[in-house]
C-alpha cells in the first residue's frame, strides 16, 4: 500500500494562534502550492491510480478538491479539537494549562477538546480499514493527524510523536508492505503488530 499525506498550505491566521479545528482560510498565493504539489504527484506517480481523501476543512478541501476532484471529504481527517484553546493565542494560554497538557501528552485535554489518544483512535479506526483493502491512498490533512498517523505506522511512541514536524504543504510518503497490520497499543507508548 502506496500512502502519500499532504499537510494544507499555510492559513491565514495571526502568528500564534491556535486554531486546530476552526476553519481558517489560506493565505492568498496558496495555488502556487497546489501547482508544485501537483507537479510533483505527476512526475513521482504519473499514471498511479490513488483514492483521495481530505479533512472538510476549508484549508484542506479547497488543495484537495485543486488536486483531485473527486476527493473524499472524512471528518476522522480533521485537526485535533483544541476545545476552549481555538481561536487563543498560543502566548494567551496560561502556563500552567500547557504545562498540564506536555505533563500528559497522550490523555490530558485541559483545553475541554481531543486528547491525543483520542485523535489517534478516530483517525486510526477510519484509516484501518484502508489498510485491509490495500489500496493507495492519498490524504490531505493536517499536522497533528499526520504526527498520530505516522507515528502509529511507524511504531513510534506517541509522547515523541511531536518530534515530527510536518511542514505547509509538506509531502509526506510511506509505503506499507504486504500484509502490513496496524499496531495494538499494548500501553505507554509500546507497541506491536497486531
Amino acid at each position: 500500500m502506496k500512502l502519500v499525506i499532504i499537510r494544507h498550505p499555510k492559513p491565514e491566521v495571526p502568528k500564534g494562534l491556535c486554531y486546530g479545528q476552526s476553519d481558517v482560510p489560506l493565505i492568498e498565493n496558496w495555488q502556487a502550492d497546489a501547482k508544485a504539489i501537483a507537479q510533483f504527484m505527476d512526475k513521482c506517480y504519473p499514471e498511479h491510480n490513488f483514492a483521495w481523501y481530505h479533512s472538510p476543512l476549508t484549508r484542506t478541501q479547497l488543495l484537495a478538491y485543486a488536486l483531485a476532484p473527486q476527493s473524499t471529504p472524512v471528518d476522522a481527517l480533521k485537526e485535533v479539537d483544541f476545545g476552549r484553546w481555538e481561536n487563543c493565542l498560543w502566548s494567551d494560554i496560561p502556563k500552567a494549562d500547557i504545562d498540564a497538557w506536555r505533563d500528559d501528552l497522550m490523555q490530558a485535554a485541559p483545553y475541554e477538546g481531543e486528547s491525543l489518544a483520542v485523535l489517534q483512535a478516530r483517525v486510526l479506526a477510519w484509516f484501518e480499514p484502508l489498510i485491509e483493502a490495500d489500496k493507495d491512498v492519498v490524504l490531505v490533512t493536517h499536522s497533528g493527524v499526520i504526527k498520530v498517523l505516522v507515528a502509529a505506522l511507524c511504531q513510534f511512541s506517541m509522547t515523541e510523536c511531536f518530534r515530527l514536524n510536518p511542514t505547509y504543504s509538506s509531502i509526506t510518503e510511506l509505503d506499507l508492505g504486504p500484509g502490513f497490520a496496524l499496531l495494538n497499543r499494548l500501553g505507554a507508548g509500546d507497541w506491536a503488530r497486531g
